[in-house]
């Protein structure tokens, strides 16, 4: 899968995008954008995708990979695309079975549950999409339990 170094080929060859090689080398970590298209995921699950939850999600990219503005700009703009074109999750999720230790992945699942509850309550939607998701990554249940009541 170089669903992303095939993206920023495409787009440091398109004049209208300013971006150097440094930047572009930096930034072909698979992982990154497994993660990125299942947070859009939760927050698009309740077809409720608004600022709060956008800015969280940058929020915790910035926070957890260290990226800065262009890249983050660039990572949620490729995310959002995958994620309205994706037919379903196992490509990404087989990505971070590979990648992600179980400790990561309990991370992940912490950090859906952030994006799902900033505007204060869990939709119905976004806790299926998030149980899928944990199962998908075989998190146990009473870690997924635990991530969601913390």
């Amino acid at each position: 899968m170089k669903i992303l170094s095939d993206f920023f080929k495409s787009i440091s060859s398109d004049s209208t995008v300013n971006i150097d090689n440094d930047t572009l080398e930096s930034f072909t970590d698979e992982k990154i954008l497994a993660i990125s298209i299942l947070l859009i995921e939760v927050s698009k699950s309740d077809d409720y995708y608004d600022e709060l939850e956008k800015n969280k999600i940058i929020e915790i990219i910035r926070e957890k990979f260290s990226l800065d503005k262009n890249q983050i700009d660039l990572l949620i703009n490729l995310a959002d695309k995958k994620n309205d074109e994706m037919i379903s999750l196992h490509d990404f999720i087989e990505v971070l079975n590979k990648e992600c230790s179980y400790s990561e992945k309990k991370d992940l699942i912490k950090m859906l549950w952030d994006v799902a509850y900033i505007d204060g309550r869990i939709d119905k939607y976004e806790d299926y999409t998030i149980r899928k998701i944990s199962d998908l990554l075989y998190i146990t249940h009473s870690d997924f339990i635990q991530a969601k009541l913390r």
